[in-house]
């Protein structure tokens, strides 16, 4: 039995310094991936992130054909999106928030600081 526990111990040793190294720190390899700035901008871009359903939404209110040309604040955080800013009716606001429940990963959207003509929404 010792010999056979000796063997195996001696097999490894032999077999070891020819396995094939595995990058480390500061290796070679570390110094070709990509930096974190680099991999958040990526997560940006997937659908459903916050950066990308606040781009999506913000788009497409800008392109929405009936929409007036109004500065509005969109917000995300967690799929959870806030609309700020002032609009013509209530009626533009909820144009709005249709519009932003349209976009992949809203989980919900807060029109409660929209102001409408010149008053809080409420």
């Amino acid at each position: 039995m010792k010999h056979l526990h000796l063997r195996s111990v001696l097999l490894i040793a032999v077999t070891l310094p020819t396995c094939t190294p595995v990058a480390t720190a500061g290796g070679p390899a570390a110094q070709e991936s990509p930096p974190a700035a680099a991999l958040a901008q990526g997560a940006a871009d997937q659908p459903g992130s916050d950066a990308w359903i606040t781009r999506e939404i913000k788009e497409r209110l800008s392109s929405a054909a009936d929409m007036p040309g109004m500065e509005i604040h969109v917000e995300t955080r967690g799929g959870m999106v806030s609309l700020s800013g002032q609009v013509a009716s209530q009626a533009d606001a909820d144009r709005m928030v249709d519009i932003a429940r349209t976009v992949e990963g809203v989980i919900s959207v807060d029109d409660s600081r929209l102001i409408i003509g010149g008053k809080p929404s409420q």
